[in-house]
């Protein structure tokens, strides 16, 4: 097994994502685990996914696992994943702005969103995530490529990461997720200073 870490990212990254790597970085050596980074720029993101999706295809790697640069993760997110023996498997990520709805997919006609709470204890089959988190086969890229020629150009009704699960459901191969891998998703928050008492109390009651 050779790994391929593929991050893209808009530009610089948080520092809160740069530990949560690290760690990750720490577990896959101590694990003998062989695998790469590959970080992609650009405001683009569905170009960013299918340069690493050529690198992930151009040399020996069999896996893919896609992290976006906000998020915020345990060091064993690689071995929860891979363990549940799935092509296609995604961790749980919500969305950063209100009403913070999840980035998994129970139906993408119309697309339904699954709420927190309501997901299975066990590994479940979902019909497509973001990308926020997801272990994959680099078999799927190419399955997807061969019969595309991109892997996460946009199509009429989804973004680049929907187009991608659409494309490989459509070819046959299943996508999963696991509950027990949950990811923080960095956001920001605005202040205005009438929020000023309600901090202030917050920090006195505590």
């Amino acid at each position: 097994m050779k790994l391929l870490i593929a991050i893209p990212t808009n530009d610089q990254m948080p520092f809160q994502f740069v530990e949560s790597l690290t760690g990750l970085i720490k577990r896959l050596d101590a694990d003998g685990i062989d695998y790469d980074i590959a970080f992609q720029g650009g405001t683009l993101v569905y170009v960013g996914r299918d340069k690493l999706a050529l690198k992930a295809m151009s040399k020996d790697y069999t896996h893919v696992l896609w992290l976006d640069s906000d998020m915020v993760f345990n060091d064993d997110l690689f071995d929860d994943l891979y363990d549940t023996g799935k092509e296609f498997v995604t961790g749980i990520a919500h969305a950063r702005r209100e009403p913070y709805l999840s980035c998994i997919f129970t139906e993408l006609y119309p697309a339904i969103k699954r709420c927190d709470g309501e997901y299975p204890s066990d590994t479940f089959k979902i019909a497509g995530c973001g990308m926020a988190c997801v272990l994959m086969t680099v078999d799927i890229i190419k399955d997807v490529w061969k019969h595309h020629g991109t892997a996460f150009f946009p199509d009429r009704d989804f973004g680049e990461d929907l187009s991608f699960c659409k494309r490989a459901q459509d070819l046959g191969h299943e996508i999963w997720a696991e509950p027990s891998v949950k990811l923080g998703h960095l956001g920001h928050m605005v202040i205005y200073p009438e929020y000023r008492d309600i901090f202030r109390k917050s920090i006195i009651e505590v």
